[in-house]
């Protein structure tokens, strides 16, 4: 069921976005509002999301609640097959599961803030054609052959990357330190620990702002771009928040102050919910392991430096000393 002012079936949702009752497009002139809370006229309104996009992301996310295949995986596969051997056969198929993906997310498929999708779309595009065109209209430089075997040489260094995370995940696996009892871990396909992630749904206050994970307080705070800000607060997701977070501009000094914020962050969660601080306590004084994200940061697998670990620690010893004051 789809929560759509009202629980109605998938066959229901997708009538009522091709009739426009569930709106993808804003008319020029329009008058709106937020329930009876503000109003507004729509003035040169756009939008990346077209109605086949918005039904094929809700039939994708049903897959995923499903435990089948996404629009994304099939498409990651499609792409190692053909990086594997590449052929025309092999181009073709992954050029057909990446347009499978709806227009509005195929940026994000790679999960790269800074080339996005775009090594992806210059090998599905014939030398002596644009990858995309001009606001204007105007096409861009054509590829050439040296941008195909470039995109393919992105591709692989990537799937050696992904080789060395696994292997270094293998070994972590099977470390004596890391392996023991008194380790604690927190990684989502496993569902340990959860609860010490940045993105698990606990709301957090801060200056009279409430953000709905840590994670939404964090890339809040990461960027200069105030209507990114508000974005990024009202994210439906923590992954949404992150997407928007990391294409919107930096805080210059991020780099240096963002070990103060995560701190500040993660000490108001536990602050906040006595539920999550005294799981956090029961940790007694084991060694708290991120290796739910691929950050040399933030995470652990890889040679990571741990910084979420470590702050979580650094949190634990204050809410101890709090309790035993």
């Amino acid at each position: 069921m789809i929560d759509c002012w009202g629980l109605v079936n998938f066959e229901t949702f997708r009538q009522q976005v091709a009739s426009g009752w569930v709106a993808t497009s804003f008319p020029q002139g329009a008058d709106a509002h937020a329930h009876d809370l503000v109003m507004w006229r729509f003035d040169e309104p756009y939008t990346m999301i077209t109605p086949e996009g918005l039904i094929a992301e809700v039939a994708d996310e049903i897959e995923y609640l499903a435990g089948r295949p996404t629009l994304e995986q099939r498409c990651l596969a499609a792409l190692d097959r053909y990086v594997e051997a590449p052929d025309v056969e092999r181009l073709e198929a992954l050029r057909a599961a990446y347009l499978a993906v709806p227009e509005h997310q195929r940026r994000f498929l790679l999960h790269d803030q800074d080339a996005k999708d775009w090594p992806l779309r210059t090998i599905l595009t014939s030398v002596g054609e644009s990858v995309s065109v001009m606001p204007d209209g105007t096409p861009e430089d054509p590829v050439e052959e040296a941008d195909h075997e470039g995109a393919m040489e992105y591709f692989r260094r990537r799937r050696e990357e992904d080789q060395r995370w696994r292997a270094a995940e293998e070994l972590w696996q099977n470390d004596s330190v890391t392996a023991s009892p008194s380790v604690v871990r927190f990684q989502a396909p496993r569902g340990e620990a959860l609860y010490l992630a940045n993105d698990y749904p606990a709301p957090i206050t801060l200056a009279g702002r409430t953000y709905a994970t840590v994670q939404h307080a964090y890339w809040a705070m990461a960027t200069t771009d105030a209507e990114a800000r508000e974005r990024i607060i009202y994210a439906q997701t923590a992954q949404e928040a992150q997407q928007i977070g990391q294409q919107a501009p930096l805080r210059p000094d991020w780099n240096v102050v963002r070990l103060s914020v995560m701190t500040r962050l993660v000490r108001a969660k536990f602050q906040q919910h006595p539920d999550l601080a005294a799981q956090l306590i029961a940790t007694g004084d084991g060694r708290l392991v991120n290796s739910q994200e691929r950050s040399r940061y933030w995470g652990f697998l890889g040679q990571g430096r741990n910084w979420l670990g470590r702050i979580l620690e650094l949190v634990r010893s204050e809410l101890v000393e709090q309790a035993s004051s």
